[in-house]
This record gives structure tokens, C-alpha cells and sequence, in this order.
């Protein structure tokens, strides 16, 4: 196998389509630096399914695709395709064994979307990838050797450097077998755990339906004598309760007689009482008249009497106010002449005080003019003052202009020591600082480690939580495993049902003639006076199916009909139609049939009345005893013959197996044939079916519950592991945030502390300038002590006029007082006058209203004697009508009395008559309330019948009443019946829950169990032929590795002395690494040296190295082709040359592909592709075959 072609389409920087041909021998890739040429390295990688966009440089898949450039748009496909010659040596998978050429496509769009061929075939990757294995080719085999791979040939990792000697020795193909057989034994080890658990739980529910099946078999018992006590009970109880209800009907009718004589009575003693009491209502109503009539002149008698007495002290009141409005008149007339006496003595007041006034306005005069002189003298000393303080300012300007001189000396000094206190103050604040700072360094400090703790914790948490999670898993598997039995499990019931139910609809393997009428019929049968097949219409105990089958043989298909006219139309239907032929039984009547077989169950060997054991609808009853009326079930043949011998009963008899022994002598035996076999027990199993598949529902859904119960389980762990997680980066984030802090607060702490260093400095500063405001201060309190003395004389002189300048002002203050004081005089003569006339006009005013006041009681006095003569006269009047008044009531009152006598008579004689009224009342309730508790007692009866029979129909779906003939000829339960019934039902209770198709679903587990058995032994057994032939490959890959890594070591220590001239080289096997497998090291001597590690030789030595290993590889598997990306960047000219002669060589064997710039070796290249770029970022291929070209210029110098 060789390359033959390269075709590259819109694969990184090859925008258009390139060809690459690649002859036999070294074919040279070559081009500036950026021109494109690794690409080429690149697209054979990717072509052979390289998945790494890394590995070819990129950042994901699609930066493969040609992005565009300055002038050209990007495209939407990358293809590559590589095409190889084949021949019979050629180890190729069977299907590409006849081909001569393979090509290998692989397209990518820009979408995502990817496609694999093979001889323009699609494929998968996998196909691609076992096309190489064992060849030596491959993307990460020895056969392509990019730039920087030859350096981490020698310098990866011994565990590493082994795999391209596995390679080479063709075991990837079994590892790649190994790993495919490890995962297939997974896969099965998985199968082998679901189907043990599967089998595991089978095995325990067979053992539980084992135990089960027998308790059935008791239960079945136990049910059956109860229902016959239950039965026997239920109708005695029947017939004591219909014979309770006639009695009581015959009480209703004679309570029902007496009840109507007594409401006649009634009736007419009512009429008697209501025609009283109208009467008697009358009589009440004229003796309320007449005593309304007494109580009004009561009344008015009352009223009279009150009215004089309120008149008698109406008059003694107005006496009394007239008497007292006398006496105050007297007063008032008394006090008016003692007013009119002050009044005279205000009038010679006032004239005194008008002559007083005048005689002090006069001295108000002259000390006003005295006044006027002292005022002038103030302002002749007032000038002479001013003229001595102008001098005296001028003198305190100076002294001001030195104080204040030295006030700013002393301010610039206080600013000074203002300026100290506040940097001393600085200071303390800044050392007080540090400290704070240092503290706050500390917490920050604690708080980095707190959070560090925190972190912790909220890692071990999540550690937790993830446990928990994978717990959560195992559980949902477990349930999952569940779940797929069951669904399993509920599909071949769901199956088995509606297979059996299609047979039924279907009338599968019935006559022709009875599908043809069912079939007409459909699902208004019942409306045509069809009931269906007898197979449809009975129920059979399942132990007698059988034998009730073989019973009725043919009967089972026969179609029940309403009448024999429906019988017989249906028969024309079927001539008529030609739809085969068909029996028809029509419902006989019940009286018209003879009474049914009892059979002697004392004889051995005697189980059952066919009849007992069959239950219908209560309207066929008549047709099933007819059927059956005279079939007896016995065990076996033997107790049929026994029967037959002993001369007992014509019946037909048939054994639990089938046998059938008719009146007549017939024996009808042996395998059943046609519809009627097995139908009753495929209606029974349809029935348990359907049960089992509510069960196995209801099962599924609760595990289904728990399924997805579990599910949100395991999404609610994995969101509670996110939020750790969350809060997990949050405290790292915060960490770094307080660490941030901390180095924050050192920086904080360093600036603080230079600040104290310089203001350290500036205090020293400031005290300099303190000491020399001191000296200035001193000379300017010289200047000042001299201003002050003359100020001193000035003052002095001011000093003497500010005195005599007071003396004026005490003399003008005398004569301003005086002044004053006479003024006051005569404005307090004018304000006496004044008061003397206000106190008159008040005297004026009393005097005024004293005179209203008498004038409104001299009118009281006058008014409330009248007002006494006419009160006198009206109470005279009322004294004399009152004592008619008094006799006219006490006539009326008599006459009230006598009516109310009569009145009480007769309300006596009706309360009589009401008394016996309700005596009888009374008793026509008592009658009704007995007949009602009659009635009553009826409904309980009707109810307590009726409930009867549903408990019967619900617990055994019989009627009632078709049961009473089989029990009411017998005697009533004796006794110790109760305590039996009481036995059974403990028993039947202390059994439990009972499954009664346990024997049915005990076969059908087995079965499953037995096939389930089977596929475990065969998994396990395919288990163990994977490990045998995981050991085979384990042993195959050792053997052939062990002797491809021999041959390896000695071509390689053949191979380096002549790449290095000289020196030696080898490769050693180290410990099993971490997968079990041991390593390979590289040991150098280059020529000169000691023998060390190859790790310590330069990097021109690690790449000749590497390339002996590689060719060393090549001498014993060459591959079909050798691609090498500038491995001879790192050598020097005279290794270029030995690596040149060593390509050389090898090209005999294998097919070169050379990347390089190395003009040595591109004239070893017998092909040289030339890589430029004549547009930026597109690629495009020029080549030269070099014969031919060294051909040309060999004959352009001969012929020159």
C-alpha cells in the first residue's frame, strides 16, 4: 500500500482544488514560511480521522474550513480525499481485498454536519479507523512525524514511547479488539446483574405463590361450607321476616278501624267546642265594653280629682310671688333717695378740682425757661471735649498701629503653636492609626483563614451531597431494573389478554354457522332475543371446568335463544345464506321442567352437583338446570362404574379428567377436539387476566411513581451540588476579594507610617519659627509703652471736661425734674376731674334702671292679685261636680261584677269539653303512632329483606329467592352452626390476603423463571469466553511486542553510530507503569560522550535520535508510506547529509513524504511540490519532477 494521490478541497488555506501525486521513492514538499505547507501534514491527519482540532492546530473543527481572505469569501465545505494503491500483500479488511485502489474521503460543513467515504461509499469513522489498524498508518502512528513531534519522541514519557513500538509490532488491533471485548463484557456483566436480580426476585416470589396456590386450595373450602351455612341462614331469616310482615299487616287492619271510630268522635265534639267558644268569645267581648266603660269614669273621676288639687297649689304659689315682689319695691324706693344724696356731692367735687389746675401751669412755665440756660452751657463744654479727643485719637492711632503690630506677632506665634498642637494632634491620630490599622491587618487576617475553613467545608459538603447523589443513582437503577420487569411482565399479559379476547370476539374455531349468526348479531344480540353461546353465559368453579366442558360437549356452542320461533329463524337465516349450520336452545320455563338430580355426596368418590357448581343470570337459571340438571361430577372412572353398579340414579356422570357416563350407557372419552375444548377456562382466564393486569398496572404505575419520584430526587441533589458549588467559587472569589483586603491594609499601614515620619519633621520646622517671633514681639512692647504715656496726658485733660460736662447734666437733670413734676401735677388734677365725672354718669345709670326695675314689680303685684281671684273661683267649681261623678261609677261597677260571674260559667263548661277533646285526641295519636311503628316495622322488614339478598347477591352473585326451595324444607342451623360459621371465618381471617390465581401465575413464573435460568448460564458464559479471549489477546500483544521490541533495539543500536558516526544507543524495557504495561527509555552514547539519558542531550542530538528510532522502527515494519514535517530543522550539515543517506535507503522500501528548507535534502527528492502564495491567504502548488529537470540542464551543458 502506497499513496497515489492527495486531492484537497477548502481545507484551511487550499481554497481551490489541489493534487498532490505521489510517485515511488522521496517526494519533497517545499515553500516559504506561512505558505501552507504543514497544511498538507494537516489534511492527511484529519483524512484519516484525526478528531482533535488541537492536533491540527485549531480551535475547533470548523477553523479547518477556508475562512476567506482579502478578495475571497469563505467557504461552506472542507473535502480531502487520499487515495492508496493495494495489492495482495496488503492485509485489508475481506470487502476491500479485490479493489486496487482505496480512497478515503472526508468532508466537514460549516454547519457541523460531516460525511466518511470509502470508494465513494458513506461510512462510518470506525470503518476508517479499521482500515488502518496494523498497517503502521495512522493519525497517531509512526508514520506521519510533525514538527515538534520528534522532540517529545524522546522526551515524553517511557509509557508513551511504547506505543510506537506497539505500532509497530501490530498490537493496536488487539488492543482495539480488547477494549471492544471489554466493553461488550461490561455490557454483559450489566445484562448478567439485571437478569440475577430479575431471577432473584422470581425466586422469591415462587416460593410466595407456592404458599399461596395451598392457601387457595383451603380458602376454596372454607368459602364453600360458608356460603352453604351463609345460604341456609339468609333463608330462614327470609321466611321468619315474611311471616313477621304478615302479622303486622293484620294488626295495621284492625288498628285501622279503631282509629277511624275515634277520629269520627272527635270530629264532632270539636264542633261542639267551637260553636261554645264563639259564643262564649261574644260574651267576652261586651264584658271588656262594659268594664272599659267603668274604667272611663274611674278616669275621669281620677283627673277631677287631681285637677283641684293642682289648683289649690297653683293659687298658694302666686300668693307667695305676689308678697315677695312687695317686699322688693319697698328696698328699691328706699335706695333711689339715698342715690339721689351722691349724686349732689359728685357735682361740688368737680367745681374744686377746676381751680387747683390753673395755678400749676404757671410754675410749669419758669422752670422751663430755667431749662433753656443750663442746655446752652452743655454745649460750650461739649466743644472744648471734642477739639481734646481728636488730639487724644491721633496719640491712640499710633499706639494702636504698635499694639497691633504686636498683636500679629503674637498671632503669627499662637498660629505657630496652633499649627505644633494640630501636627502633635496629626501625630497621635496617624500612630493611633497604625494601630488600627495593624488590628484590622489581624482580622482581615482571621477572616482569610475563616473563609479558607468555610471553603473547606463547603467542599466536604459537596463531597457529601455527592455520595448522596450516587446513592440516589444506584436507587434509580434498581427501580429502573424494576420498572423494565414489570413493563415486561405487563406486556405479555396485556398480549396474552388480547390474544384470548380476539379468539373470544372472534369465535375462533366455533362452527361456521354460529360465527355467522354471533357475528350478524354484534352487540344488540340481546335486543334479536339472542343471548349468546353457553359458553358465554355460565361460569364454572375453575377445579370443574373440565369436567362440565365434557358435560355439555357440542352444547357449549349451541346459541341460546328467547323462543323456538327465534330458533327457527335463525336456522331459515342460515339456508338462506349458505352460512353452514347452527344449534339454536330456546330458554324453557322453570315450572315446566322436572326437579333437579340430588344426588347421596355420602358415596366415595362424589364431588359435586354440576348444577351447584355453574352460576348464570338469574333468566337462564331454567336453561342451565336443564342442561344439567341430572349431571353429577365424580372423581374418577372407578366411582362412575361404582355408581352405575350400585343401581343408583339415571344420570349422566362425568369424572374430574373428562369422562363422560350418560343414562343411556354411552362412554364418551379420550382427547377433546374442536371449539368448545377449553372455552370455559379461556373465559375464566380472560377474567384473571384482566385482575392481573389491573394488579401488574397498578404495580407498574407505583414503581413508575418511584421512578420519577427518584428522578427529581437525583435533580434536586445535582441542583443542590450546583449550588454548593456556586457558593463553593463564591467564598474563593471572596477569598481572593479578603486576601485583596489584607494586602490593602499592609499598604494602608506602610502610607501611615510615612506620614508620621514626615510630620515628625515639619514640627521641628515650626519650633525654629516659634523662637524667632518671640525676638520681633519684644522690640514692638518697647514702641508701645512709650504711645501709652502720651495717650495717659490727653485723657487727663479729657478727663476734666467730661467732669464739668456732668455737672451741666446734673443741674439740667434738676431743672428737667421739676418741670416734670409740675407736669404731673396737672395731668393728675385732670385725671381727678375727670374720674369725679365718670363716677356721676354712673350714678346717673344706676338710678336709670332702679326706676325700670320698680316699675315691673309694681305690674307683678298688681297682675298676680288677679290671677289669685280667679284660681279661688275655679277650684270652688271642681269641689262641686266631683261628687256626681263618684256615684255613676260605682253603678257601673256593680254591673261589671254580675257579667263577669255569668262569663266564668261558661268559660268552665268549655274548658269540660275542651278536657274530653283531648282525652280523645290523645288516644287517635296513640292509634297513629302505633300504626306508624306498624309501618315502620313493615320498611325495616322490606329493608332488612332487601339487604338480605344483596348481601347474598354481592358475596355469592346468587338470588335469594332462587335459593329458598333448596333450604326451606330444611331444619333451622343447630347452635354449634354459629360457632362453625364463627370457626371458618377466624380461619379464613387469619389466612390473610388470599390470591386465588397463585397456581396459574406459579406455572407461568416458572416458565419464565426456567428461561431466565437459561439465558443467565448463557451470559455467564459468554462472560468467561470474553476473559479467555481477553487473556489470548493479553498474551498475543506480550509475545509480539517482547519480539518486535528485540528486533527494534538491535536496528536501532545498528542504525546510531551511523547517524551520529559513532557513539551507541539502546532502548530499555523500565517498571510496569500505572497501566500494568512497562515503559521504554532511550539510553544515548553520542560519539565523545558517556552514556546518559537521552533526556541531557542537545536538541540537534534528541531529533537524530528520535529519527534512528523511527528508522529503526522502519527496518522491521515498514510502513507504506513515511511522512516527515521538517524533522531536519534541528541538524547541522554534516547530520542532514547522514540523514539524507538514511532516507535514501529506507525510500526502497517505503514511500517518503518530505517537508523541509533544507536545500541538501530537497535534492535527494525525486518529486518536489513547491507551496507559494501568490494571493494572501490562499495557498497554490507548483511541482517539478527532479530527473527530468536534472535530465534538462545535463543536456542544456553538452550542448553548449
Amino acid at each position: 500500500m502506497r499513496i497515489k494521490r492527495l486531492d484537497i478541497t477548502g481545507f484551511k488555506s487550499f481554497m481551490e482544488r489541489s493534487v498532490f501525486t505521489f510517485d515511488e521513492g522521496v517526494t519533497g514538499i517545499v515553500g516559504p514560511n506561512g505558505c501552507g505547507k504543514s497544511n498538507v501534514v494537516d489534511a492527511i491527519r484529519w483524512v484519516m480521522g484525526e478528531q482533535s482540532a488541537k492536533n491540527l492546530r485549531g480551535r475547533g473543527m470548523e477553523d479547518v474550513i477556508f475562512n476567506g481572505s482579502e478578495n475571497k469569501p469563505p467557504l461552506s465545505m472542507a473535502e480531502v480525499s487520499l487515495t492508496f494503491i493495494v495489492d495482495d500483500t496488503d492485509q485489508l479488511a475481506p470487502q476491500y481485498q479485490g479493489f486496487s485502489e482505496v480512497t478515503v474521503t472526508r468532508r466537514l460543513f460549516r454547519n457541523g454536519d460531516s460525511e466518511y467515504l470509502i470508494n465513494k461509499t458513506l461510512c462510518r469513522l470506525l470503518d476508517i479507523t479499521e482500515l488502518f489498524l496494523g498497517t503502521g498508518v495512522g493519525t497517531k502512528a509512526y508514520s506521519i512525524i510533525e514538527q515538534g513531534r520528534v522532540g517529545l519522541i524522546v522526551s515524553s514519557k517511557p509509557e508513551d514511547r511504547r506505543h510506537l513500538l506497539e505500532e509497530a509490532a501490530g498490537v493496536t488491533k488487539y488492543k482495539a479488539r480488547r477494549k471492544a471485548a471489554e466493553r461488550k463484557m461490561e455490557a454483559t456483566d450489566a445484562n448478567l446483574l439485571r437478569v440475577t436480580d430479575i431471577t432473584n426476585e422470581l425466586e422469591k416470589r415462587l416460593d410466595a405463590l407456592s404458599r399461596q396456590a395451598k392457601k387457595a386450595e383451603k380458602y376454596k373450602k372454607l368459602k364453600a361450607r360458608m356460603r352453604d351455612i351463609d345460604l341456609h341462614a339468609a333463608t330462614h331469616r327470609q321466611l321468619e321476616l315474611m311471616a313477621e310482615k304478615k302479622m303486622l299487616q293484620s294488626r295495621l287492619e284492625n288498628l285501622g278501624s279503631e282509629e277511624r271510630e275515634s277520629l269520627d268522635r272527635v270530629k264532632e265534639l270539636e264542633e261542639t267546642i267551637t260553636r261554645r267558644r264563639t259564643e262564649l268569645e261574644a260574651e267576652t267581648a261586651a264584658l271588656q265594653a262594659l268594664a272599659a266603660e267603668v274604667h272611663t269614669l274611674e278616669s275621669s273621676l281620677q283627673r277631677d280629682t287631681q285637677e283641684m288639687t293642682y289648683g289649690k297649689r297653683d293659687l298658694e304659689e302666686t300668693r307667695a310671688r305676689v308678697a315677695a315682689a312687695q317686699v322688693e319695691l319697698d328696698g328699691l324706693l328706699a335706695r333711689k333717695a339715698e342715690m339721689s344724696e351722691a349724686m349732689a356731692a359728685r357735682e361740688a367735687e368737680l367745681s374744686g378740682i377746676a381751680g387747683s389746675w390753673k395755678e400749676d401751669e404757671v410754675a410749669m412755665q419758669v422752670a422751663q425757661e430755667e431749662l433753656r440756660r443750663v442746655s446752652q452751657l452743655q454745649t460750650e463744654v461739649a466743644l472744648r471735649l471734642e477739639q481734646e479727643r481728636a488730639g487724644l485719637v491721633a496719640v491712640a492711632t499710633r499706639l494702636a498701629n504698635h499694639e497691633s503690630n504686636l498683636v500679629n506677632l503674637a498671632r503669627q506665634r499662637g498660629d505657630l503653636g496652633a499649627r505644633r498642637a494640630k501636627l502633635q494632634g496629626e501625630l497621635e491620630t496617624l500612630r493611633a492609626q497604625e494601630q488600627t490599622l495593624e488590628n484590622v491587618r489581624g482580622d482581615v487576617a482571621k477572616r482569610v483563614e475563616d473563609t479558607r475553613h468555610l471553603a473547606a467545608e463547603l467542599a466536604e459538603r459537596k463531597g457529601q451531597e455527592e455520595d448522596a447523589l450516587t446513592r440516589t443513582r444506584a436507587a434509580f437503577t434498581e427501580n429502573e431494573i424494576e420498572v423494565i420487569a414489570l413493563r415486561e411482565e405487563l406486556s405479555d399479559k396485556r398480549s396474552r389478554l388480547s390474544t384470548l379476547e380476539d379468539i373470544q370476539k372472534n369465535y375462533d374455531g366455533f362452527d361456521r354457522g354460529v360465527r355467522a349468526v354471533m357475528t350478524r348479531a354484534g352487540v344488540q344480540a340481546r335486543e334479536q332475543g339472542i343471548f349468546g353461546l353457553v359458553a358465554d353465559v355460565i361460569n364454572v368453579t375453575p377445579r370443574y371446568e373440565r369436567a362440565v366442558e365434557a358435560a355439555l360437549g357440542e352444547r357449549l356452542q349451541h346459541v341460546i335463544v328467547e323462543s323456538r320461533d327465534k330458533g327457527v329463524e335463525l336456522v331459515d337465516y342460515l339456508k338462506g345464506h349458505a352460512e353452514g349450520r347452527g344449534s339454536f336452545l330456546p330458554v324453557p320455563a322453570l315450572d315446566a321442567l322436572p326437579a333437579p338430580l340430588e344426588p347421596d355426596f355420602s358415596q366415595p368418590g362424589v364431588l359435586a352437583h354440576a348444577l351447584r357448581e355453574v352460576t348464570c343470570e338469574e333468566a337462564l337459571t331454567p336453561l342451565v338446570q336443564l342442561l344439567l340438571g341430572d349431571v353429577v361430577i365424580v372423581q374418577d372412572v372407578a366411582t362412575a362404574r361404582a355408581w352405575t353398579e350400585s343401581g343408583g340414579p339415571k344420570c349422566t356422570l362425568v369424572t374430574v379428567e373428562g369422562e363422560v357416563f350418560r343414562p343411556d350407557g354411552t362412554i364418551v372419552g379420550g382427547e377433546s377436539e374442536g371449539a368448545a375444548v377449553g372455552a370455559l377456562q379461556k373465559k375464566r382466564e380472560i377474567a384473571e387476566l384482566a385482575t392481573e393486569v389491573a394488579r401488574v398496572e397498578e404495580r407498574y404505575n407505583e414503581i413508575l411513581t418511584r421512578h420519577y419520584t427518584l428522578q427529581k430526587q437525583m435533580g434536586h441533589a445535582e441542583g443542590v451540588l450546583k449550588g454548593l458549588a456556586k457558593n463553593q467559587h463564591a467564598e474563593e472569589l471572596n477569598l481572593a476579594s479578603q486576601e485583596k483586603d489584607l494586602h490593602k491594609a499592609g499598604e494602608d499601614l506602610a502610607r501611615v507610617r510615612e506620614r508620621v515620619r514626615a510630620l515628625e519633621v515639619e514640627e521641628g520646622q515650626l519650633a525654629q519659627s516659634h523662637q524667632a517671633l518671640e525676638h520681633e514681639e519684644e522690640a514692638s512692647r518697647g514702641e508701645v509703652a512709650h504711645g501709652q504715656a502720651d495717650r495717659e496726658g490727653r485723657e487727663e485733660r479729657v478727663k476734666q471736661l467730661v467732669s464739668e460736662q456732668e455737672s451741666l447734666r446734673l443741674r439740667a437733670e434738676t431743672a428737667n425734674g421739676e418741670l416734670t413734676g409740675l407736669r404731673i401735677k396737672v395731668a393728675a388734677g385732670s385725671e381727678r376731674g375727670e374720674s369725679a365725672r365718670k363716677e356721676l354718669d354712673s350714678l346717673v345709670s344706676q338710678r336709670q334702671d332702679m326706676e325700670t326695675r320698680i316699675a315691673r314689680l309694681q305690674a307683678t303685684v298688681v297682675e298676680g292679685g288677679a290671677r289669685v281671684e280667679e284660681l279661688a273661683r275655679r277650684t270652688t267649681d271642681t269641689e262641686g261636680g266631683l261628687s256626681q261623678r263618684a256615684e255613676e261609677h260605682r253603678l257601673a261597677a256593680e254591673g261589671l261584677e254580675a257579667r263577669r260571674a255569668a262569663h266564668t260559667a261558661a268559660s268552665a263548661e268549655v274548658r269540660e269539653q275542651d278536657a274530653t277533646f283531648r282525652e280523645l285526641r290523645g288516644r287517635v295519636d296513640e292509634l297513629m303512632q302505633g300504626l306508624s311503628q306498624i309501618s315502620l316495622r313493615e320498611r325495616e322488614i322490606a329493608l332488612e329483606l332487601e339487604h338480605l339478598a344483596a348481601g347474598i347477591r354481592e358475596r355469592h352473585q346468587v338470588e335469594l329467592a332462587n335459593e329458598l326451595h333448596k333450604y326451606h324444607m330444611l331444619a333451622a342451623l343447630a347452635p354449634e352452626t354459629e360457632a362453625e360459621l364463627k370457626d371458618l371465618r377466624a380461619q379464613v381471617e387469619k389466612m390473610g390476603e388470599i390470591n386465588l390465581t397463585a397456581i396459574d401465575e406459579h406455572a407461568e413464573l416458572s416458565k419464565r423463571y426456567d428461561f431466565l435460568t437459561a439465558q443467565k448460564k448463557d451470559l455467564q458464559s459468554s462472560i468467561e469466553q470474553l476473559k479467555e479471549a481477553i487473556q489470548r489477546i493479553d498474551a498475543t500483544s506480550r509475545e509480539r511486542f517482547k519480539q518486535t521490541f528485540d528486533v527494534v533495539n538491535e536496528k536501532f543500536q545498528a542504525i546510531f553510530p551511523r547517524l551520529f558516526g559513532g557513539g551507541r544507543a539502546s532502548l530499555i524495557l523500565t517498571n510496569e507503569g500505572p497501566g500494568g504495561e512497562p515503559g521504554v527509555e532511550i539510553v544515548a552514547q553520542p560519539p565523545g560522550k558517556k552514556l546518559q539519558s537521552v533526556n541531557l542531550l542537545s536538541g540537534g542530538e534528541k531529533a537524530l535520535t528520535a529519527v534512528g528510532l523511527i528508522f529503526g522502527i522502519f527496518l522491521i515494519k515498514p510502513t507504506p508510506f513515511c511522512l516527515l514535517d521538517e524533522v531536519d530543522a534541528p541538524l547541522d550539515e554534516g547530520n542532514v547529509g547522514r540523514y539524507n543517506d538514511m532516507v535514501k535507503e529506507m525510500s526502497k522500501q517505503s514511500q517518503f513524504i518530505l517537508i523541509t528548507h533544507n536545500k541538501r535534502t530537497m535534492e535527494v527528492s525525486n518529486t518536489l511540490y513547491g507551496v507559494t502564495m501568490e494571493e494572501p491567504g490562499i495557498s497554490k502548488l507548483v511541482s517539478v519532477r527532479m530527473r527530468e529537470a536534472g535530465a534538462a540542464n545535463d543536456d542544456k551543458v553538452t550542448a553548449a
